[in-house]
């Protein structure tokens, strides 16, 4: 009994997980307004509203594994490793690019 309770709970998270993996689309909106609140100044702020989206979906590398996602980001010899998952972003590594 204990073994099926447990396969009902794996198979609701991972269905729950597959419905809830997020989209590049929603990677780059989420990018777009980190790097705004990190920015502090308007004249950037501004350029990420004009070409954000672009220059971001550009850099954006997406691996869709079904029940999440991984996110590589490569701009100006840095890369950003980002999970999503459960409609959530979490950042996993930054590092520079020799």
């Amino acid at each position: 009994m204990k073994k099926l309770i447990v396969a009902v709970i794996i198979a609701v998270v991972l269905i729950i997980s597959a419905q809830t993996n997020p989209t590049k689309g929603e990677f780059v909106v989420w990018a777009k307004e980190k790097l705004k609140k990190e920015s502090k100044n308007k004249y950037i702020d501004f350029g990420l509203d004009l070409l954000g989206d672009k220059l971001i979906s550009s850099a954006t590398t997406t691996h869709n594994y079904k029940f999440f996602s991984l996110y590589e980001v490569r701009v100006l010899n840095k890369q950003v490793k980002v999970i999503g998952v459960f409609d959530h972003f979490i950042p996993i590594s930054k590092s520079d690019i020799k």
